[in-house]
């Protein structure tokens, strides 16, 4: 099976050479393990374009050879960019979006990381389909893209032969879905034992960090939002707050969505459950304080809301990711 991952300017390397690292360890490991040969061969070429010329070399080797049109491949890798490079790679990198496009014509399955997803979605084959990047660049990439349909919160989306994955360091997962896709069960369960990889994860939930939604131009939604912010532990009435404005709740609902992307109800559970995760990362309070402290009296309903937004219980998230000093057992 031949592989190729792309290796253009401003890629992160790590993306480059983590998936070349994960494919070479299985095909030089798995014979030495099991005792058996991988049921196919593995090829992986890092492929370069430059002034219209494309380039693979061999990895292993420091030799460049000439890309020809006979050159095929099953897999191509797309890594991610620099973000702050996003547009510039996407312009500059014309040729190589079509060779993706031909690639897949051929039968090649097409594979982006993170913000590679942009790469990937310039060659619109993913129009009318499911994709997943990073959770911090979903909005843009779904304002740029209005035919995709994102799936921020998915770590790994496969849509049959095109396949995305959300973090430039989710690769690792990454690589042994797509052993256990393209290759075997077997195979992937020995890779992530081989490499000590653990398996795919779904969500990118628990990863994600809710960032407050004041850029816009409706002042006094602006004002409501800092109201709730600032007093997001009290019993907030959103009846109130409209009025207090001097709006109809109806239409202070309507602006609110219009401005911030969710309703008030919405905005003002993200402002608590971001709230009760730093209580988690940084305190030793029970589940039943830190929902007290974030405005929630009933516990259960506390759990039900925390584990939608982050794919996780309270007491799972504490174990993840509090200080290292302070992780303990929590009281259920």
């Amino acid at each position: 099976m031949r592989i190729a991952i792309l290796d253009y300017k401003d890629a992160v390397p790590t993306c480059v050479t983590g998936p070349a690292d994960i494919w070479g360890g299985l095909k030089r490991m798995y014979p030495l393990v099991t005792g058996t040969p991988l049921k196919e061969d593995i090829g992986i070429d890092f492929i370069t374009e430059a002034d219209g010329q494309f380039t693979r070399r061999p990895m292993g080797s420091s030799e460049a050879q000439q890309l020809t049109p006979r050159d095929r491949y099953r897999l191509i890798i797309i890594p991610a960019m620099r973000y702050d490079k996003i547009d510039e790679v996407i312009s500059r990198e014309g040729r190589l979006i079509a060779w993706l496009k031909q690639q897949r014509h051929k039968g090649a399955d097409l594979a982006s990381i993170c913000v590679g997803a942009f790469l990937l979605a310039e060659t619109g084959l993913l129009d009318g389909k499911k994709a997943t990047t990073n959770w911090l660049f979903a909005d843009r990439f779904q304002q740029r893209y209005p035919a995709i349909s994102v799936q921020d919160d998915k770590i790994i989306v496969d849509e049959g032969a095109v396949y995305s994955c959300g973090g430039a360091f989710s690769f690792t997962t990454f690589m042994i879905y797509l052993i256990e896709k393209l290759i075997g069960h077997q195979e992937a369960v020995m890779a992530s034992k081989i490499l000590m990889i653990n398996t795919h994860e779904d969500s990118q939930l628990a990863f994600s960090v809710f960032r407050f939604q004041h850029d816009h131009v409706d002042d006094p939604i602006k004002k409501i939002q800092q109201f709730i912010e600032a007093n997001y532990q009290e019993a907030i009435i959103l009846e109130k707050l409209a009025g207090d404005h001097h709006m109809s709740v109806r239409n202070f609902i309507r602006r609110f969505r219009q401005a911030t992307g969710n309703t008030p109800l919405e905005y003002l559970q993200r402002v608590r459950i971001e709230a009760a995760k730093k209580l988690l990362e940084n305190t030793r309070e029970s589940i039943e304080n830190v929902a007290l402290q974030c405005g929630y009296e009933d516990i259960s309903f506390f759990r039900k809301v925390f584990r939608r937004q982050v794919d996780m219980s309270p007491k799972e998230y504490h174990l993840k990711y509090g200080k290292l000093s302070e992780r303990q057992k929590l009281k259920a």
